[in-house]
């Protein structure tokens, strides 16, 4: 039986490392009660603020459930920064995807900035390519 205690890195790590398996609950799982989940640049009519593990678990089942579904997410390299303050993190993500129809590429996706505190994830903020997302999501509306 292991004693050892998460570092928060490693609370960063297996919270992307699971980014691929599109799991609400498993995501939700790692935030704090009160976390914030905030996306400042969104395509237009995306919300960019969400408050609490419950808004953040909604969220996320919609957005994967969504728009997104059908874009087959491969894997995730997440290149994770760490600052001079213990708990605050810079992670950029190349992401190995697949479109409908189109063949398998590696892109930047985003670059996060994750705060953790107390063994949770206490903000997580999402500069995602949105130019990249716009295009994704016009063209699965052409295809509806």
């Amino acid at each position: 039986m292991s004693t050892a205690v998460e570092t928060p890195r490693e609370l960063v790590e297996r919270l992307f490392n699971g980014l691929p398996d599109r799991d609400p609950d498993a995501f939700a799982a790692l935030m704090a009660p009160d976390a914030v989940f905030e996306i400042p640049f969104t395509i237009p009519g995306m919300q960019t603020r969400f408050e609490g593990r419950d808004e953040i678990r909604a969220h996320l089942s919609r957005w994967w459930s969504g728009s997104v579904a059908e874009v087959q997410v491969h894997a995730i390299d997440a290149a994770i920064y760490e600052t001079t303050d213990p708990g605050l993190f810079f992670v950029e993500n190349d992401v190995e995807l697949t479109r409908a129809g189109e063949p398998r590429v590696r892109v930047r996706t985003s670059v996060n900035v994750v705060r953790v505190r107390d063994g949770e994830v206490v903000l997580f903020r999402d500069y995602m390519d949105t130019a990249r997302l716009l295009a994704l999501t016009e063209r699965l509306r052409e295809q509806v």
